[in-house]
């Protein structure tokens, strides 16, 4: 048995594309010869299950919120590792959010809930928030997502929380967002701690993913075949997901 783990957005679903059909027979076909297929992302289970559903994907787990979730095919919560309370009211007195005019995303293992980002996902989906303070008041909230105009602003940003909340976060960043997630957190300790709890060590382990670069804290891992198109495809006669196969990121998952 061979288990994949594949980014979504700008891998599996490319922009202004969408998800290639030929993408998902791939993985229907690599399923399909006994092996697994799971979904390693930013988004929250069920941003990501709504994409999934549509396209018809299947999917044998999610690690999800940069790692921070780890879920069944169900949704089912397997790990989270949740921000303190404490942590987030400190956050949130903070010039960091006082001054910070966008909106805000807070995922929980359960839910999405938005403050003034994203009104145009439906509130089924993400549940909208009155204030900012009302965060406070959601058990578990594994994610807070932030939004800026560009990539330079995040970093610059995500230096400044870090040099005043040394060690408390860690910021995974996508072009202009950044998500803060409990220091440690991140897609390649996610997927650890899933090969690790499913006692898959010995299998061979993929990874793919569409920016080597995005995120500091999976540079070890994020070893990734890179094409314009979708990575993945049905290979001669026999079932294969097209990106290069991962000794580093194996070796640094043991």
């Amino acid at each position: 048995m061979k288990i994949a783990f594949s980014d979504y957005d700008g891998t599996l679903s490319v922009p202004h594309e969408g998800v290639a059909a030929e993408t998902i027979t791939a993985i229907h076909d690599w399923r399909s010869a006994g092996n697994k297929f799971g979904i390693v992302t930013g988004r929250d289970y069920s941003l990501i299950a709504m994409e999934t559903r549509a396209h018809n994907i299947p999917v044998d787990f999610y690690i999800c919120c940069n790692g921070a979730t780890i879920h069944y095919t169900d949704g089912t919560p397997l790990i989270s590792t949740p921000l303190s309370c404490e942590v987030m009211r400190d956050f949130f007195r903070s010039e960091h959010v006082r001054s910070y005019t966008d909106g805000m995303l807070f995922f929980t293992p359960e839910r999405a809930y938005t403050y003034r980002l994203r009104t145009d996902v439906p509130p089924s989906y993400l549940t909208p928030l009155n204030t900012i303070e009302e965060a406070l008041r959601l058990k578990d909230v594994v994610q807070m997502g932030m939004r800026f105009r560009d990539r330079e602003e995040t970093l610059a940003a995500f230096a400044a929380i870090d040099s005043d909340f040394p060690n408390i976060f860690t910021g995974n960043m996508n072009r202009q967002f950044l998500d803060l997630n409990r220091a440690g957190v991140n897609k390649s300790m996610g997927i650890a701690d899933f090969v690790r709890h499913m006692g898959w060590e010995a299998h061979d382990l993929f990874i793919i993913g569409d920016d080597p670069q995005r995120s500091r804290d999976d540079r070890k891992i994020w070893r990734l075949y890179r094409a314009p198109r979708p990575a993945v495809y049905a290979r001669g006669g026999a079932c294969g997901l097209r990106f290069s196969r991962c000794n580093a990121a194996r070796s640094s998952i043991k």
